[in-house]
């Protein structure tokens, strides 16, 4: 116990190497494992499994490929124990952090490991309900949004559909009032999707685009959350580009003043 303890708080440490917690806690994980073995402890060695999943796949040290091999393998090894109809909760987080794990992937085929994402992600929905784990639900339904952005295999109109949708419904949750980060990456998000949509009005498009791109800039403030900010003006000023309503001079102008906001924080030093 001691020992899973230890590889948590590691993995949780903020001062120290970030490199050398992630290394520490994965050491202390596999002495545990020395103890919690899957027929004698099943419920800690599948916790274990889980946990170890978690650092491998956050690892800096190693090749990267290898490392979200082995995350995926200790995930494997942790649904042998928690199953839908013993463990729900445990089953569906595994579920949502396996399907992670496979949208990351390198190894094998892309088109086949976004199906398995997409695959994980859903069977995490049957036990994450919006009305009993509705912050669970939420955060499943933006994942399933990127995946779908991200398919390659079915129709890409309908992927992109999906998309938008999946961020719609994450947002009956993400309010601004009640998850104000979540809700302004959600917002972000939702706006590069209508920015790419291919069904509807391409000006109606844009600007829902443009919305979304201000509604999230609301939260994201330059001085507070700088990454996300820059990020959404570079959308934004994308958005412009294209846009067909309003004064075409006017859009331009606009665009490049967004671009050269988003260069404030995207230097050549910081973000090459």
């Amino acid at each position: 116990m001691t020992q899973n303890n230890l590889a948590i708080t590691y993995s949780d440490r903020i001062r120290g190497n970030k490199a050398e917690n992630i290394e520490d806690a994965i050491a202390h994980y596999h002495n545990a494992l020395l103890v919690y073995t899957q027929s004698d402890f099943p419920q800690e060695w599948a916790g274990t499994q889980n946990n170890l999943a978690l650092a491998y796949s956050n690892r800096i040290r190693g090749d990267r490929a290898e490392n979200l091999e082995t995350a995926i393998a200790h995930y494997h090894n942790a649904l042998l124990v928690y199953t839908q109809s013993d463990f729900p909760q445990d089953w569906a987080m595994t579920q949502n952090n396996l399907a992670l794990a496979y949208n990351n992937r390198i190894r094998g085929d892309n088109a086949e490991n976004i199906e398995e994402a997409i695959t994980h992600y859903h069977n995490a929905l049957l036990v994450y309900t919006q009305s009993d784990f509705p912050q669970d639900w939420a955060m499943t339904q933006h994942n399933l949004a990127f995946a779908y952005r991200d398919r390659i295999r079915g129709d890409r109109v309908e992927n992109i559909e999906k998309t938008i949708a999946y961020f719609h419904n994450a947002l009956l949750v993400r309010t601004q009032s009640d998850f104000p980060q979540k809700w302004a990456m959600t917002q972000k998000d939702i706006a590069t999707a209508y920015c790419k949509r291919i069904r509807g009005d391409k000006a109606e498009n844009i600007e829902r685009a443009i919305t979304y791109c201000n509604n999230a800039l609301l939260v994201y403030t330059q001085s507070d959350f700088p990454k996300n900010w820059a990020i959404t003006q570079h959308t934004l000023a994308t958005a412009y580009c294209d846009r067909i309503r309003g004064d075409r001079a006017e859009n331009i102008e606009n665009a490049i003043a967004h671009f050269q906001k988003a260069l404030l924080v995207h230097t050549q030093s910081y973000f090459p």
